[in-house]
């Protein structure tokens, strides 16, 4: 792909203002925009950028590295300094401050071609090692121009809420360059909270907001508790990155006086390309039909076109489909095949509508006595008891080795609840096979940010692959 020195690493975990000037420039100049967030805080600025063609190593301030033993093997060392003006510079680093202080109003954009990769982005790993998605200029002008344009009605006059990690794609996407490509207004939010985000969108009359589910379940919370001054603005609002339970959107169009649709998108395909909700079809627990310009199917385990109504992998093509992961030409093979299909490892159905229906992840499904077992519906079942406000299924092994349905809960503050109160809250309504046989109580379930839940992490298998493992 690209010469390495077009890249232009954004790496900015506080995020500001600055990401925006950041990303728009690299893209101008025709560099490859690298938008990085770590998903843990055990090596807090401390990054090991993947699929590098040099060998080096970019550290936080206070990790020790060996550089006698990095220069014998031929890998770069790069250390971040010390907070304050006159810490010391990180290698080949530019402050924004003197970025500004040197710019001129003078300038030219740089040519480059429609598939020259625009923006990598990491993809969080939830199914085996991150991978650098490349988008390319093409993608997102397809995106922009014709996806969003057939799921958002966004004018020029519209102000849209940046609520969103911009190093995610939702945000970046679906808020930040959809706005900018509209001529609309983007309003940002440095760091969020119910009641920030409220005051935003009340001081700014935003009328447009992507944000992911529990967002919409926190502004809910605060307008229970009013009677007046809930803001009427919003014209449309777009849930992505995790189911949205129906109640909630029901109850939030109708207090917000707001439409909103649901989202169904991937990094891999530039954010959004379908929507339920659109022109008011709803279909319950459905994705919704493609956007234009999209294809969509479910094929079976040998790459056929499954049959209406027959559960299979979701693949998708069209243009605001990433052509690959960066220098790793594995794990594209994986995902691509030779006619352009991305198989998202989504499983589901689609109906005589049109509308997908996800029923879980591929690589999520349980298996017991030769039985598939979708975590997200006994999830559901989980969720229906009025002392449970959150719960996540993963498969576990007994003695013999077996896999068994393993459940992770969250009581709500207050409430207490046992083991066999929730075996007894599943056989009424779970096959016998697909019932939890073992419960675990925790405080919180480990979630991206976009509000997927990390079953790896509750498998056990969340090592960060980042880190460097010593020896002896």
């Amino acid at each position: 792909m690209a010469d390495a020195k077009r890249w232009r690493l954004i790496y900015n975990p506080q995020g500001d203002a600055a990401d925006v000037v950041a990303h728009a420039a690299s893209v101008a100049e025709g560099r490859i925009a690298g938008k990085y967030q770590l998903s843990t805080v055990s090596v807090p600025d401390t990054l090991i950028v993947q699929r590098s063609t040099k060998r080096g190593i970019i550290t936080g301030a206070d990790v020790k590295v060996d550089r006698g033993a990095a220069s014998k093997a031929g890998i770069q060392v790069a250390q971040a300094p010390r907070q304050g003006r006159n810490g010391a510079r990180a290698v080949g680093t530019i402050p924004l401050s003197e970025v500004t202080a040197k710019g001129s109003r003078s300038f030219a954009t740089v040519h480059v071609e429609p598939d020259d990769p625009g923006v990598i982005l990491y993809t969080s790993g939830t199914t085996g090692n991150p991978k650098g998605v490349t988008l390319t200029h093409r993608n997102f002008d397809f995106q922009c121009n014709t996806v969003v344009k057939s799921l958002i009605p966004f004018t020029h006059e519209d102000r849209a809420v940046g609520v969103l990690p911009l190093y995610h794609v939702y945000g970046l996407s679906n808020a930040l360059v959809a706005s900018v490509n509209n001529g609309a207004c983007f309003v940002m939010i440095p760091q969020y909270s119910p009641q920030t985000l409220l005051n935003a969108i009340t001081d700014n009359k935003a009328t447009i907001m992507p944000a992911i589910p529990s967002m919409y379940q926190h502004l809910l919370t605060i307008a229970r508790s009013r009677t007046t001054n809930i803001p009427k603005s919003l014209k449309f609002c777009v849930s992505g990155g995790a189911p949205l339970p129906l109640a909630v959107l029901r109850e939030f169009m109708e207090v917000f006086d707001t439409q909103i649709v649901e989202g169904y998108g991937l990094t891999e395909t530039t954010s959004s390309v379908c929507c339920n909700g659109i022109d008011g079809v709803f279909k319950e627990g459905s994705i919704g039909p493609p956007a234009a310009g999209v294809e969509m199917k479910v094929v079976d385990e040998n790459g056929a076109e499954a049959p209406t109504g027959e559960t299979g992998e979701i693949v998708i093509r069209s243009d605001t489909v990433s052509p690959g992961y960066w220098n790793d030409p594995e794990a594209t093979a994986e995902s691509y095949d030779p006619d352009g299909w991305f198989h998202t490892g989504d499983l589901g159905y689609r109906d005589e509508d049109g509308f997908f229906f996800i029923t879980d992840r591929k690589k999520d499904l349980i298996i017991r006595g030769g039985f598939n077992i979708s975590p997200r519906e006994v999830e559901e079942v989980l969720m229906m008891h009025p002392k449970i406000a959150d719960a996540a299924v993963i498969a576990a092994h007994d003695k013999r080795g077996d896999e068994i349905v393993k459940a992770f809960v969250v009581v709500h503050e207050g409430e207490q609840i046992t083991e066999h109160e929730v075996f007894e809250h599943c056989e009424a309504t779970v096959a016998p096979y697909k019932r939890p046989k073992v419960v675990e109580f925790v405080d919180s379930l480990p979630k991206s940010a976009t509000g997927k839940v990390l079953r790896t992490e509750l498998r056990g298998e969340a090592t960060d692959r980042r880190l460097v493992e010593r020896e002896g």
